[in-house]
């Protein structure tokens, strides 16, 4: 039986398949191949073939300029296994190593299997060269066991690609294809980050739920939305400060800031001058400039070390699109702050979220440590920020691995 199947969850929709039986071919020698025995398949053998059929399969990928392939130790390791745990290797549903593989390996972009038996070891390693799969770049690794069965020999062969778990680490190095498991569904998928993107917001392919916030820093590196916190405080007078309401306090530090920076383009500060970037708290402040990321950042970070409940949100203004703003909580109330669209801030200034809810809808919120993400309905999240119920909180970890799903 020969067949292939190209495959990985979400990755690869095409599916190429292929069923025939063997047959005796041309070549044999007929009833004399009944009567001739079968070599010895020990460790030695198998390297032996291994390195017959590899050499044949990069022969024929040689002149259609396709880089040769080479041995996966793990999924090498991980067919042996497979095989000479089957009962009856010869028939072995592909289907069934498709499935195992993907779990044991997620990174493997593209697998192709092929089983094949016949009477003599020169026909197996003819018809894994004559292979559709063996000659493609999809793949670059080729794994095979043999084993025998009766009188006759077999081989399973696996070609694949594998591409690395998603990390930031990763991603500022070189870029390019990632997988990674969805915190909310526990699917595996895969990602493209390139190092030279734009803010990115992370969504599963099976669920379509949101799970990551990145931006690229001034100078080219890209991270996620809580790293661009960095403790920022505003000295606060004690005894003044000790006389006023935390609305009046909010307001006063809020007035600082929109004092302090100007509005600014990305394209004026950016690296190469059109790619969006986003700056750190105490970047934002030397500058005396931002825009609405870089502004709701620096405030949201300062009314942190004030001691209040704050978080940035990300998402749509209803009459300039594409928004960033800071919400806080304080006597109970929830206030939508504007870190760029006011100049003089006073009391009447601090607009309850119920009241904005009308023009301002967020799609994500972050702080410090967590980025936040919500499956509730519009008409709930709007006017409520800092509802554990409405906003799902999924803790970052600073090694650069992807965020953990946690709850309230």
């Amino acid at each position: 039986m020969v067949r292939g199947l190209l495959c990985f969850g979400g990755i690869l929709a095409a599916a190429l398949i292929a069923f025939s039986y063997v047959s005796k071919e041309a070549g044999e020698s007929g009833l004399l191949s009944l009567f001739r025995p079968l070599p010895e398949v020990n460790e030695t053998y198998q390297r032996g073939f291994r390195s017959d059929a590899i050499s044949r399969i990069n022969a024929a990928r040689l002149p259609l300029n396709v880089d040769g392939a080479r041995v996966d130790d793990e999924i090498q390791a991980f067919l042996a296994r497979f095989v000479e745990q089957h009962p009856n290797p010869g028939e072995i549903e592909l289907e069934s190593v498709f499935n195992t593989l993907q779990l044991k390996f997620p990174g493997a972009q593209y697998l192709a299997a092929n089983l094949v038996t016949s009477g003599e070891r020169e026909s197996l390693i003819s018809k894994l060269a004559g292979w559709t799969a063996a000659a493609s770049p999809d793949f670059d690794t080729v794994n095979t066991t043999v084993f025998t069965q009766g009188r006759r020999m077999g081989a399973l062969a696996v070609m694949a690609r594998r591409i690395p778990a998603f990390s930031l680490e990763a991603a500022n190095e070189k870029g390019g294809r990632f997988f990674n498991e969805c915190p909310h569904c526990g699917e595996v998928h895969a990602l493209e980050v390139e190092k030279e993107s734009r803010t990115l917001i992370l969504s599963c392919p099976y669920c379509d739920l949101p799970f990551d916030v990145l931006a690229a820093d001034t100078k080219g590196q890209i991270r996620r939305a809580p790293d661009f916190f960095e403790g920022f405080r505003l000295l606060e007078d004690p005894s003044a400060a000790s006389q006023l309401s935390d609305e009046e306090r909010i307001v006063a530090l809020w007035q600082r800031i929109t004092d302090q920076c100007e509005y600014q383009l990305d394209q004026d500060h950016s690296i190469d001058g059109e790619r969006e970037v986003w700056k750190h708290s105490r970047e934002t402040w030397d500058d005396k400039a931002g825009d609405c990321e870089d502004t709701s950042i620096l405030l949201a970070d300062a009314l942190i070390s004030a001691g209040f409940d704050t978080r940035v949100a990300i998402g749509w203004n209803g009459n300039i699109g594409q928004h960033a703003w800071v919400v806080v909580k304080a006597g109970g109330i929830q206030y939508v702050l504007e870190s760029t669209l006011q100049d003089e801030i006073s009391l009447a200034s601090l607009v309850p979220a119920v009241d904005a809810a009308a023009f301002y809808q967020p799609e994500q919120l972050f702080d410090r440590e967590n980025l936040y993400f919500t499956r509730a309905d519009e008409a709930a999240f709007r006017r409520d920020y800092f509802s554990p119920v409405l906003w799902e909180r999924l803790s970052v970890q600073r090694d650069g691995k992807s965020p953990q799903l946690s709850f309230r």
